[in-house]
């Protein structure tokens, strides 16, 4: 069994660089490092750094045992934060955590007095988040079914092409597939897994599609649509109040209605009775 204290003390050391430094950040002498260290490559059987006069690194298998090591003094971390206050910290990615949370976020507030702390990001800065223990519960709009985790498909959210209002297509309600070739599609946050449903879905059509980068955002999509530099491909709950107000017009695609999956991600670890567990419960029940 590994000692969280070694690991604690390993994780310093490589990120202060060196033994000396670890031991003025823990408190600790360099000689107890150095023992909290040397035990834990013996409980391992694996050396994990390498140790020189200049800065202390990880060696290979160090590098491979990182992303563990986190998780592990992260979750000891939690349980103690959830021991004295119930608090859910909730990644989410950008579109997801923006457009899709928000209500049922605040009715689980609500019901229940749990505090959720939430981070909004990229798709796969989500990920990160999940695997360094920082998170508790991850919302995305993918998954790649790593071992460790637990995911469950919240929501099947469509997917439409919005234009503006003094586009072409404006007084129209759907559009044929091939058509979509004909005009500029403006790309919003990267890594959101877009690009990879459209070509699952939408076969050879997809690699025809005048794609501009860049925009970053959900946000900046919708705004450049609005002033006519393109068309987009957006989730329709990003869109519904502005197509509401007339400022964008929302077509579906003739013959292949486009849905994204959104997942709800916890460690196969996380015990049914914690407050993320049942927050995985309440969304699912939500209307």
């Amino acid at each position: 069994m590994l000692n969280l204290i070694h690991v604690r003390t390993y994780l310093a050391v490589i990120d202060e660089k060196g033994v000396r430094a670890a031991a003025k950040a823990l408190a600790l002498s360099p000689s107890t490092v150095v023992e909290h260290v040397d035990q834990l490559e013996a409980d391992l059987a694996a050396p994990l750094v390498i140790r020189s006069r200049g800065a202390t690194c990880a060696t290979a298998q160090g590098e491979r045992f990182l992303p563990y090591a986190r998780a592990l003094v992260g979750t000891a971390l939690r349980a103690r934060e959830l021991i004295a206050s119930p608090i859910i910290r909730l990644a989410a990615s950008s579109n997801v955590g923006t457009y899709l949370l928000q209500q049922p976020l605040a009715a689980f507030r609500k019901k229940t007095g749990i505090e959720i702390e939430m981070w909004i990001g990229s798709n796969p800065a989500v990920v990160e988040r999940l695997t360094r223990g920082e998170a508790d519960l991850a919302a995305m709009e993918w998954w790649d079914n790593r071992r460790g985790y637990r995911a469950t498909c919240w929501a099947r959210e469509p997917l439409i092409v919005i234009v503006s209002p003094r586009h072409r297509w404006a007084g129209r309600t759907s559009l044929a597939i091939d058509e979509l070739s004909e005009e500029p599609m403006l790309g919003g946050e990267p890594g959101s897994g877009t690009g990879t449903l459209l070509r699952e879905r939408l076969g050879p059509v997809a690699d025809r599609l005048r794609t501009l980068p860049g925009y970053g955002s959900t946000e900046a999509v919708k705004r450049a649509v609005r002033v006519g530099h393109g068309a987009s491909i957006v989730l329709a709950a990003a869109v519904s109040d502005e197509i509401a107000s007339g400022q964008l017009v929302g077509l579906e695609i003739e013959g292949s209605r486009l849905c994204k999956d959104i997942w709800l991600v916890t460690s196969d670890h996380m015990p049914a009775s914690s407050p993320s567990s049942s927050l995985v419960v309440e969304l699912q029940a939500a209307p």
